[in-house]
C-alpha cells in the first residue's frame, strides 16, 4: 500500500489540474452565483476566493474549482464522490449512499468547513457540519473549494475552507434530457432535466428519483447482513432575469427529501431491522445584481436553508428524534473600483439562526457582521488582497478575523502564491443547550493559518506543476470533558503539510491530473495524530476522447496513515473508479459506471461496511 500511494505521489510531480493565464485586475462582480465555468482542467476564474470574480493567477489563496465539463464526464452520483480527488480533503463515509458523510479540509475538523449553496450557508445548526450523504450532482454548474482560513470573508465554520456550490444556469433556446440508469445492489435513478432561455430570461430544473437496496451498514465483518436501503429525491430550479438595462436577478430552489435504513450500536455497529431516518433540505436564495454607476456594483442575496432530521424505530427510544436547523440571511456587497489596478469590497451579512431538537432545546440567536476587503495590483504581475471582519453574536459578543495573500507572476510562467489569514467557529446549539451537556459559557474556536507556494506552467499550459506548503493551528476546540461531563474549550491542534498537484496533457484527446497531500497533524493535549486525517493521500484522473463518439475517465485515489478516535489504525486503501461514455447518436449517449473496479476489500470507518464493486449503466437522451 505505502508503494502505491509513493508511486501516485511521484506522478504528482508530472501532472497538474492548474494552467497560467491571461493576467488582468478583476472588475467587480457578483457575489457566489453567475461565474460560467472555462474549459475543464482550466477553470480560469473563480469567485470564492475573493467574493468577486478573479482570475485564477491572481488568487493568492489554494482553490480548486470543478465545472460543469468535469461533472458530466466523471457521471457521479454525489458531491461527495467529486470531491474526493481534490488536493487537501480527506472524505469520511459511514458505509454507503444515504449514510453520514463528512468532509476534512487540511486537518481541520468537518465541522470547521463551511458548505454553501447558491451563496446560503448550509452547515447545520445544532450540529456544525454539513451531511454531504444526500446531496446529488443534479443541475450543479460549479463546485469551487478553497483551501486554508477563510473568516474574513464568510465567518463561522470557514476554519479548514469553503465549499461552495452553485447551481446551473440555463442557456438560450429551449433544451430536455431524460436519463436512467441502473446497477447491481439493485440501484436504479431516473432524471429529467428542462432548461432554456429567451430574451432577458432563462432557467434550469431537474427532478430526479433514486432508489439502492445498498449493503448492511454495520460492518460485514462482524457478521452483519441486512441491507440498509436508501432513497433520495432531489427537485432543483434556478430562474434567471434581467432588469434596469444591465441588473440581474437570481432565484434559486433546491428540495432533497432522503430515507435511509440505518444500524444500531452496543460496542461495536450491528444489523437493526427497524431503524430509519428522513431529512428535507430546502434552501431557497434570491440574488439582484445591478451597477450603480461604472465603478460601482451592488449585489443584494436574501438566503433561506432548512434542513430536518427525524428518526424512527419502534425498538430502541434513543434512536427517535426530530431535529430542525434553519438559517435565514440577508446579504449586501458593494464592489467599488477605486482605480484600474483597486477594487474596495464592502459587506454585510445578517442571519438568524435557530435549531430545535424536540424534547430536549427550541433556541436561536442572531449575527451580524461587516467585512471589507482591498484587491490592489500592481503591473499585472503583483496582486495583493487585504481584508478583515467582525462578527457580533447575540449570545457571545463579537470576534474579529483578517486575512492577507498575494500572487506574483514572475518571468518563464512562473507563480508565486501565499496567503495568511485567521477563522473561528462559533458554538453549536447542541454545544451550547444539550441537556446534561451544553455549556452557555463557551468561547468560540479560533485558527490561524498560512500556505506559501509556486506554481510553473510549460508549454503554453499542456504541463504544469504547483507545489504548496501550509500550515494551520487551532486554538479552543471544544470537546466533551470527561471530568465535568459537558462540552469545554479543553483542546488545541496544529496540522501542516504539502499539497503537489499537476498536470500533463500529452495528446489534444488526453488529459493527466494528479495531486499527492501530506498532512501531519497533532492533538496537543494528547500528543496523537487526529482522528480520520491520513498522513498521505494520492489521487490520478486520466481523461480520454479519442473518438468524438468515445470518452472515459480513470480515476484512482489512496488514503494511509489514519487512526481513528480511539487511536486504533484504520484501512489503508486504494480505490479505482471507471466511467466510459459512447454517443450513439447527437441526442442519445451511453455510459457505464463502475466504483471500486478492483473490488477491494476495506472499511473507510471501522466498523461500517464499505461497498465491492458497484457496476451502473446509464442513457441519456436529448428529448427536444
Amino acid at each position: 500500500m505505502r508503494v502505491r500511494v509513493a508511486a501516485l505521489g511521484v506522478a504528482a510531480l508530472a501532472l497538474s489540474p492548474f494552467a497560467i493565464h491571461g493576467q488582468s485586475q478583476p472588475a467587480p462582480a457578483a457575489n457566489g452565483a453567475g461565474a460560467d465555468p472555462g474549459p475543464p482542467f482550466e477553470e480560469s476564474i473563480v469567485v470564492t476566493a475573493n467574493r468577486v470574480e478573479s482570475e485564477a493567477d491572481t488568487v493568492g489563496s489554494s482553490v480548486t474549482v470543478i465545472g460543469s465539463d468535469e461533472i458530466e464526464r466523471r457521471q457521479k452520483t454525489t458531491v461527495l464522490e467529486l470531491l474526493r480527488t481534490v488536493p487537501g480533503i480527506e472524505v469520511s463515509e459511514t458505509s454507503s449512499l444515504g449514510k453520514v458523510a463528512s468532509v476534512f479540509i487540511r486537518g481541520a475538523n468537518s465541522n470547521q468547513t463551511l458548505v454553501l449553496i447558491d451563496g446560503v450557508r448550509a452547515n447545520d445548526t445544532s450540529a456544525g457540519g454539513f451531511n454531504f450523504a444526500d446531496l446529488l450532482t443534479d443541475n450543479i454548474e460549479r463546485i469551487e473549494i478553497l483551501r486554508g482560513p477563510q473568516s474574513t470573508l464568510y465567518g463561522s465554520e470557514a476554519i479548514g475552507g469553503v465549499i461552495s456550490i452553485t447551481t446551473r444556469r440555463g442557456e438560450p433556446g429551449f433544451h430536455g434530457e431524460v436519463q436512467g440508469e441502473a446497477g447491481n445492489y439493485r440501484f436504479r435513478e431516473s432524471r429529467l432535466l428542462v432548461n432554456g432561455g429567451s430574451g432577458r430570461f432563462d432557467y434550469s430544473t431537474s427532478i430526479s428519483g433514486l432508489r439502492a437496496d445498498g449493503v448492511s451498514a454495520a460492518s460485514t465483518r462482524l457478521g452483519n447482513t441486512e441491507p440498509d436501503p436508501y432513497s433520495n429525491t432531489t427537485l432543483s430550479g434556478r430562474f434567471g432575469a434581467g432588469f434596469l438595462e444591465d441588473g440581474r436577478a437570481d432565484l434559486t430552489v433546491r428540495s432533497i427529501r432522503g430515507k435511509a435504513a440505518l444500524d444500531g450500536f452496543t460496542d461495536h455497529p450491528v444489523d437493526d431491522l427497524n431503524y430509519t431516518q428522513d431529512r428535507h433540505l430546502l434552501q431557497t436564495a434570491l440574488q439582484l445584481t445591478k451597477p450603480l454607476a461604472s465603478w460601482w456594483r451592488q449585489t443584494v442575496r436574501l438566503g433561506a436553508d432548512d434542513d430536518r432530521i427525524v428518526g424512527h424505530d419502534p425498538d430502541t427510544f434513543f434512536n427517535n428524534y426530530d431535529i430542525l436547523s434553519r438559517v435565514r440571511d440577508v446579504g449586501l456587497q458593494s464592489d467599488l473600483r477605486l482605480a484600474g489596478n483597486d477594487t474596495l469590497v464592502l459587506g454585510y451579512d445578517g442571519e438568524k439562526r435557530s435549531a430545535e431538537s424536540r424534547g430536549a432545546y427550541s433556541k436561536d440567536l442572531s449575527v451580524r457582521s461587516f467585512f471589507v476587503q482591498d484587491l490592489w495590483s500592481w503591473r499585472q504581475r503583483l496582486y495583493l488582497t487585504g481584508g478583515a471582519r467582525n462578527d457580533n453574536y447575540s449570545n457571545f459578543g463579537g470576534k474579529t478575523t483578517y486575512r492577507l495573500t498575494g500572487s506574483f507572476l514572475a518571468a518563464a510562467a512562473t507563480r508565486l502564491h501565499a496567503s495568511y489569514g485567521t477563522g473561528f467557529r462559533a458554538p453549536t446549539f447542541d454545544e451550547l443547550f444539550y441537556p446534561g451537556a451544553g455549556n452557555p459559557d463557551l468561547r468560540p474556536e479560533s485558527s490561524r493559518g498560512s500556505d506559501v507556494g509556486v506554481e510553473q506552467s510549460w508549454m503554453k499550459g499542456d504541463v504544469s506543476a504547483d507545489l504548496t506548503y501550509f500550515r494551520n493551528r487551532f486554538d479552543n476546540l471544544i470537546d466533551f470533558d470527561l471530568t465535568t461531563f459537558l462540552f469545554n474549550n479543553i483542546t488545541s491542534a496544529k496540522s501542516d503539510g504539502l499539497e503537489a498537484t499537476l498536470k500533463l496533457r500529452p495528446a489534444r484527446w488526453l488529459e493527466l491530473a494528479s495531486s499527492f497531500t501530506y498532512n501531519r497533524t497533532e492533538n496537543l493535549s494528547t500528543g496523537q495524530p487526529l482522528a480520520r486525517r491520513p498522513r498521505r493521500r494520492a489521487a490520478l484522473t486520466a481523461a480520454l476522447q479519442p473518438t468524438d463518439r468515445f470518452s472515459g475517465t480513470l480515476s484512482v485515489f489512496a488514503v494511509q496513515d489514519r487512526v481513528d478516535s480511539s487511536g486504533q489504525p484504520m484501512d489503508n486503501y486504494a480505490r479505482v473508479d471507471l466511467t466510459m461514455e459512447y454517443r450513439v447518436s447527437s441526442v442519445i449517449r451511453t455510459y457505464v459506471r463502475v466504483q471500486n473496479l478492483l473490488d477491494r476489500d476495506y472499511e473507510e470507518i471501522p466498523g461500517y461496511t464499505t461497498p465491492g464493486r458497484s457496476a451502473v449503466f446509464g442513457v441519456r437522451a436529448g428529448i427536444f
